[in-house]
């Protein structure tokens, strides 16, 4: 058990929480944390965009079939 209180264990143990976190921060720094987040609202544009274009193409597809003049 003296081992666990030993100063060079708890000094590795220390070092090991420290570079640790240090490659995390790296590793998830705001530009990638942007890059995540802003991938699925591009796609979610396209989505959005893809289904107005296709509104668009229905109601004058649904205008030629369904003209009023009858």
């Amino acid at each position: 058990m003296d081992i666990l209180t030993s100063p060079w264990f708890i000094i590795t143990i220390v070092i090991s929480i420290i570079v640790g976190n240090v490659a995390a921060l790296k590793y998830l720094t705001p530009k990638n944390l942007e890059q995540f987040k802003k991938k699925p609202n591009d796609d979610l544009d396209k989505l959005i965009e893809l289904d107005k274009k296709h509104q668009r193409e229905l109601k004058k597809d649904d205008e030629k079939h369904h003209h009023p003049s009858d």
